[in-house]
């Protein structure tokens, strides 16, 4: 695998000139934010303009944590067909939303151990990635915060994983050779204040990727 084969998802996008710019530089999802409390918090309003006005080849994906049944339909009448899965949602959860809406699943799952790691492997037969982010006792996600990325070495999972959790444009290379990762998610990295994006920044993260 070489670094083109990298699968990138931009996550907390608001506005559809930042969508524009992930397609054209390779992104392959762009996450929308459903948690109000986050300074990246988008309504069903915009979201539906974004979906509606951008790219079919870069898949939106909601991010919400917690939600109730209603939300995802909700969500999914929007045209989401990607749910990520941002709390502590269990596995019955996830396989009662495969068979109700048949939506594709992003788990994350928060590191901060070997038995972190260890845990994911219980969605693997669920959910379509795992989504491993940097655990913080008071945020669930959107820290700037990496994990140690030594606890990913060697690891042979058999399942499909995505790597976020602090990730920018001078880290998100070595990042990649440390963990193997084919998959990586960036929110914080690509912000010039919280809650706001730099076309810039997601170039020079794409890039960074592209041409390493």
């Amino acid at each position: 695998m070489t670094f083109t084969d990298i699968k990138i998802k931009v996550c907390g996008l608001k506005s559809i000139s930042e969508v524009n710019c992930a397609s054209d530089y390779g992104a392959c999802w762009y996450g929308m934010i459903f948690v109000k409390n986050s300074p990246r918090f988008i309504t069903y309003k915009k979201a539906e303009n974004l979906i509606n006005n951008t790219p079919a080849y870069i898949e939106p994906i909601a991010v919400t944590i917690n939600p109730s049944y209603s939300k995802i339909k909700n969500l999914i009448e929007l045209g989401f067909k990607y749910i990520q899965l941002h709390g502590d949602e269990s596995t019955s959860f996830c396989l009662n939303l495969k068979k109700e809406y048949k939506v594709k699943i992003i788990k994350a799952i928060s590191i901060r151990a070997v038995k972190d790691i260890e845990y994911a492997n219980n969605f693997r037969d669920i959910v379509d990635w795992v989504l491993f982010d940097y655990k913080d006792d008071l945020l669930a996600g959107g820290t700037g915060k990496s994990f140690n990325w030594n606890l990913l070495a060697d690891k042979k999972l058999n399942f499909s994983w995505i790597l976020s959790g602090g990730l920018d444009y001078n880290n998100v290379g070595k990042a990649i050779k440390k963990t193997g990762a084919t998959a990586v998610d960036v929110s914080t990295g690509l912000e010039i204040k919280k809650g706001i994006k730099s076309i810039e920044l997601i170039k020079k993260f794409c890039n960074k990727i592209k041409n390493t």
